[in-house]
């Protein structure tokens, strides 16, 4: 692709398009490479639009490149060869409380930085959010390709079972869904009962105004990790 990008084996696959293993013949790196083919504007404008938002932070995975030729187009990203949460969750069911906040610490973390940009990333999910392996998780917030800028009216767009109900009912983007959906990542994620319900449920808070930010929120579970947990899981 466009002399640089040279596909190799499938990844994943998912509504927007495939990903693939593919080598950067620049960088002589492996990367990933998300694929839209044909000519589908809403998948093409999505991937345009991820390749705008493009945020420095630790736990954000911003686009290294993309490319285009005759009817595909791709965008390049770091490999992260320890899955998502979503795989976390299918190889080991609910996890501890200890992992979980240190996973949603670092996802407030992400998002506290994207809505400092006035960006809402609208698919907080865990498919969407990347584990690097290591001896502490590391989470990168991914897929930018719904995200839109906050409180303009925007068409209603996303993963439905983590829409806030305003956002369902047609309300702008606002970055309280992106912390209501995060809110449900951790409850989804716990094993049992535990003392992060608490943060849970303010998170998911039916009105959005009654929703704490995302930095505020990372400030409660700081006060609760010192409270409640030692390190390791």
């Amino acid at each position: 692709m466009a002399g640089r990008y040279v596909l190799l084996e499938q990844i994943g696959a998912g509504g927007a398009g495939t990903v693939h293993r593919a080598r950067d013949l620049r960088t002589r790196r492996d990367v990933a490479a998300k694929v839209v083919r044909g000519a589908d504007p809403d998948r093409l404008l999505d991937l345009v639009r991820e390749q705008a938002h493009r945020i420095e932070h630790p736990h954000v995975l911003s686009p290294l490149g993309w490319a285009a030729e005759d009817d595909i187009a791709l965008i390049a990203m770091e490999l992260v060869p320890g899955g998502s949460v979503r795989d976390l969750l299918a190889r080991r069911g609910p996890l501890p409380e200890p992992l979980v906040a240190h996973l949603l610490a670092q996802l407030l973390d992400a998002l506290a930085a994207v809505h400092a940009r006035g960006i809402v990333h609208g698919d907080v999910k865990p498919a969407n959010l990347l584990v690097r392996d290591g001896p502490r998780p590391h989470l990168l917030l991914a897929d930018f390709g719904v995200a839109r800028h906050a409180g303009r009216p925007a068409p209603v767009v996303g993963t439905p079972s983590f829409l806030a109900p305003e956002r369902l009912a047609g309300a702008p983007p606002d970055p309280s869904q992106d912390v209501y959906a995060a809110g449900l990542v951790a409850r989804r994620a716990l094993a049992g009962h535990a003392a992060l319900l608490t943060l849970c449920d303010s998170m998911t808070r039916t009105e959005a105004a009654r929703r704490p930010t995302a930095a505020a929120a990372l400030r409660r579970l700081g006060e609760l990790t010192a409270r409640c947990w030692t390190p390791g899981w």
